[in-house]
């Protein structure tokens, strides 16, 4: 199945583990594991699954809660892995400072 943009995914739970954090979100159903780090050479975003007419794009990504709060960063696609991968210094150290306000991610084409 290859998806289109925009997409959500409900974040399940996200846990701290050294220099990340790990967690999972539930798409169409479907738990996927998710890895975020703090960006090492590039901001990049890969996802478990096909999405259309994304190729080495910057695309939006937004992790939100209930409250309204939100961070939000312009990411380069990078393609498929196993786990919603993303390399991100904002919305790391935001999700830092606050990981248990954060229970919805979106990801929109620029």
């Amino acid at each position: 199945m290859k998806l289109k943009l925009p997409f959500k995914l409900k974040i399940k739970y996200l846990i701290v583990n050294e220099d990340s954090f790990q967690g999972k979100a539930v798409f169409h159903e479907k738990e996927h594991p998710i890895k975020i780090h703090a960006e090492n050479n590039e901001k990049i975003i890969k996802v478990p699954f096909s999405v259309m007419g994304v190729t080495d794009d910057e695309i939006l990504v937004r992790v939100s809660g209930p409250s309204g709060v939100y961070v939000e960063d312009r990411i380069k696609f990078k393609g498929k892995s196993k786990w919603v991968e993303i390399d991100s210094d904002i919305i790391f150290f935001e999700i830092a400072n606050s990981q248990h306000k954060f229970d919805t991610m979106e990801i929109f084409l620029k």
